[in-house]
């Protein structure tokens, strides 16, 4: 029997896995600052931190484990690399790498004046591929580089392909941009042993948005 899936719900799914799955990789680069004049963002990273290149990404995602194994080789399939990822340590890591990702997508039939809407709608799928889900934070208001933004916390264990997990706190922000938003992930260990969100705040802080 042929399994069909909402290409709707693919594509929402492999938006909010991004943020998550690519704390497990990472690399260096010769400056600190990601700036594309063109979209106009730029974002600066700690100086002992590296960024992340798009082979790695997609590396990273052949690692990931989900519940629903057909499932992800759809989202390995048809995701895109982030805009950009940066993360605290350069891999190989033996842990979970503290991690900062940033990506634009289109808004398509999504509601753009709402960034809570936006991001309650990406959180759905998450809480049925991770059976220890936990929502922190549910989606609140917030403000990004001064846009009006939307936030929200949550917890579970990240498995990689050897069975491993990691206990994860990941955040995401929605920022509506006319016909598309940004998309930022961060992600942590729970207990933040191996990298502080106070990092990752940093970081954020950072972020310019033209």
């Amino acid at each position: 029997m042929r399994l069909l899936i909402h290409p709707m719900k693919t594509a929402l799914v492999a938006i909010a896995l991004l943020p998550l799955i690519s704390t497990l990789a990472g690399q260096s680069a010769d400056t600190n600052t990601y700036s594309n004049p063109t979209l106009g963002i730029s974002v600066t990273k700690p100086k002992d931190w590296v960024f992340v290149t798009a082979e790695q990404h997609a590396e990273s995602l052949k690692r990931a484990k989900l519940k629903d194994e057909e499932f992800l080789k759809l989202v390995q399939k048809y995701s895109s690399a982030p805009l950009v990822t940066m993360t605290k340590y350069a891999e190989p890591f033996d842990d979970l790498n503290p991690s900062f990702k940033l990506n634009i997508k289109p808004l398509g039939k999504l509601p753009g004046d709402d960034p809570k809407a936006i991001l309650s709608l990406l959180l759905e799928p998450l809480k049925a591929n991770f059976d220890d889900f936990k929502l922190v934070v549910a989606p609140r208001e917030a403000r990004v580089a001064k846009h009006k933004a939307a936030y929200a916390q949550m917890y579970f264990n990240l498995q990689n392909s050897d069975g491993r997990r990691f206990p994860t706190c990941s955040e995401l922000w929605v920022i509506p941009r006319g016909k598309h938003f940004v998309l930022i992930g961060c992600g942590t260990r729970q207990d933040e042993q191996t990298g502080k969100r106070a990092e990752l705040e940093k970081i954020l802080s950072s972020l310019k948005l033209e």
